[in-house]
């Protein structure tokens, strides 16, 4: 089958974001991808935080994410951009970052469309699949990165249930704790794995990152975090609720797992048994 080529600088949560436009013109010219991703282009980013400092992609986050896009069915291969021996690249994905766009605002997902309108992204549809490998479906993923968080927020409502997981980096995780000691810090091999968590969660929970942006993918149940100063992540299509004040957090969780508001009494709350999804 032949291929299309496309190169990308990062972050993680971008190139996820970018596939469905991949996905969309593998599928309607009947080809597959090869994805080349260039490491160590700089971030910009003034966060101290970030994980990875000043740069966008490094090695490290290149193998953890390259096992989830190889998982594709329309994507034939991941591989590293080298300027002196890549062939012609079809499409830059990088384009949009000197197209004159606002990216505090608008929606990751279309960016790349913005600068290629062919590059027509299905944002209602699933754009990832995983193996169907955790037994346990009873059990809440939860994800909250140091940048992009709602001051106004705290997680202590989901001290209320069992079988609550935290993905992410081991300082975000303490940071998390404070609002529900008995959090779980589950930890994954590669972002295939992690995917394979979320898509068998009974509910994501996250602010702007990049595991929000496998669980919007995948089309899971949802509950973002949205930061107000950038708020460019917009859910499309499954079950989701877009928050931004603590009330409207507090309620979509409820309504989610409890089906019902949170003005009912909490000692009513449905606890289920716990379990491990190891």
């Amino acid at each position: 089958m032949e291929t299309i080529t496309f190169k990308h600088s990062g972050n993680a949560g971008d190139i996820i974001y970018s596939m469905p436009s991949i996905k969309m013109i593998c599928e309607n010219q009947n080809k597959t991808a090869v994805i080349y991703i260039k490491l160590n282009a700089p971030s910009g980013f003034t966060d101290a935080q970030h994980p990875l400092g000043a740069v966008m992609m490094n090695k490290t986050m290149y193998e953890l994410l390259k096992p989830l896009l190889v998982a594709q069915s329309y994507i034939k291969d991941v591989l590293y951009f080298e300027q002196e021996s890549v062939p012609a690249i079809d499409y830059d994905l990088d384009r949009f970052r000197i197209d004159n766009l606002n990216l505090s605002s608008g929606n990751i997902a279309q960016w790349i469309n913005n600068s290629y309108p062919e590059l027509r992204p299905n944002l209602y549809e699933p754009s990832i699949k995983v193996a169907d490998n955790i037994k346990s479906k009873n059990y809440i993923i939860v994800n909250r990165s140091s940048r992009y968080q709602n001051l106004f927020f705290d997680y202590s409502q989901l001290s209320k249930y069992e079988n609550v997981y935290f993905v992410g980096v081991e300082s975000e995780f303490k940071a998390l704790r404070l609002h529900n000691p008995n959090i779980i810090h589950l930890q994954v091999p590669n972002f295939c794995k992690l995917a394979e968590y979320i898509n068998n969660c009974q509910l994501f929970i996250g602010n702007q990152s990049m595991a929000f942006s496998i669980a919007e993918q995948l089309k899971v149940p949802r509950i973002l975090e949205q930061y107000a100063h950038a708020p460019n992540v917009i859910p499309q299509g499954g079950e989701y609720y877009v928050c931004h004040t603590k009330e409207q957090f507090n309620k979509a969780i409820t309504i989610t797992l409890d089906g019902k508001d949170t003005d009912s009494n909490p000692t009513e709350t449905k606890r289920e048994t716990k379990t491990s999804i190891g």
